[in-house]
């Protein structure tokens, strides 16, 4: 993962201002962002109003394109999500409302243990009209199927695994891995045994929920939506990030889904820790404290704890 120079930046930033017709001058403050490679940064408009500017790594972007149309169908359902102030896919820029700093994350931080699920109910809440959303907007992303879960399983094999090729299994557990992460992809995506596929998010989690200066939640990041089992994104609000920190209730959820999204992450987690990003850890632990207390002693996916790093 490359990122630009802060001079490359600058020069970005300064073209956009221009595009936008915002003011030359002024700070230009960088948000946290997440494990993409947008950037964010906090603008003031000509009146003095903040607006986020976002960068895309390239050019004609097809996530600048999905994130559009996208959060178009999403306001229409009625799902509060940043509104698209300006938009120059051909440059890869955008200008986007600022919902402002506050996360449902930092919510559950502070919160104790009833307040946690009540947080919780209110955000899986958003679900119910995320699902409302025109099915061709929904269908701009590949759905979720057995192959692209086993994909991400891959993904994690090479990163909390294999640790990027530095400790590769032997061919036995090589073979036994395979087998056992096949099983569980294939369940995930299976509607016989998960429910008919939904509008899902992707990355519902609490840092993606901005609580807006009106009290709402407001949804971002949700340019993967895509077609997948009804349990997806409710086991991503509950058991990874902040949101594990509330009381959960692992078995009413198809297990299949609940751990092929946390063995996914706990991937995805272990690749940022590789990259020096420290501030993963927690989400990291939290991945693989939802594999160990999830998996049922006597279920199919009982052998695959054996790989779960320490």
């Amino acid at each position: 993962m490359t990122l630009p120079s802060p001079a490359e930046e600058s020069v970005r930033i300064a073209a956009a201002r221009s595009r936008f017709g915002l003011p030359p001058a002024g700070p230009a403050l960088s948000l946290a962002g997440d494990v993409g490679q947008r950037r964010y940064f906090r603008l003031s408009s000509k009146g003095g109003a903040p607006v986020v500017l976002v960068l895309y790594p390239a050019p004609a972007s097809p996530a600048q394109d999905r994130w559009r149309v996208i959060g178009a169908a999403l306001a229409s359902a009625g799902v509060r999500v940043p509104a698209l102030l300006d938009d120059d896919p051909a440059s890869g820029v955008a200008l986007v409302e600022d919902l402002g700093d506050r996360d449902l994350a930092g919510q559950i931080l502070e919160a104790g243990a009833e307040e946690r699920e009540r947080l919780l109910d209110e955000a899986e809440e958003l679900l119910v009209p995320l699902r409302q959303i025109a099915r061709s907007a929904a269908g701009l992303n590949p759905p979720f199927d057995a192959a692209f879960f086993g994909a991400e399983l891959a993904h994690t094999r090479r990163w909390a695994l294999e640790r990027d090729g530095r400790a590769p299994l032997p061919p036995d557990r090589s073979a036994l891995w395979e087998e056992l992460a096949g099983r569980l992809a294939r369940d995930a995506a299976d509607p016989a045994l998960v429910g008919d596929p939904v509008p899902t998010h992707r990355d519902f989690h609490a840092n993606n929920l901005m609580r807006t200066a009106d009290g709402a939640l407001a949804v971002i990041d949700f340019q993967d939506l895509r077609f997948g089992p009804p349990d997806y994104d409710a086991v991503s609000l509950r058991f990874e990030r902040a949101g594990a920190l509330a009381p959960a209730h692992g078995d009413a959820y198809a297990e299949s889904v609940l751990l092929q999204r946390a063995w996914k992450v706990l991937g995805t987690f272990e690749k940022m820790l590789a990259l020096d990003r420290e501030v993963y850890r927690p989400h990291r632990d939290a991945a693989a404290r939802a594999v160990r207390l999830w998996t049922r002693p006597d279920g199919p996916y009982r052998p695959l704890l054996a790989f779960l790093p320490g």
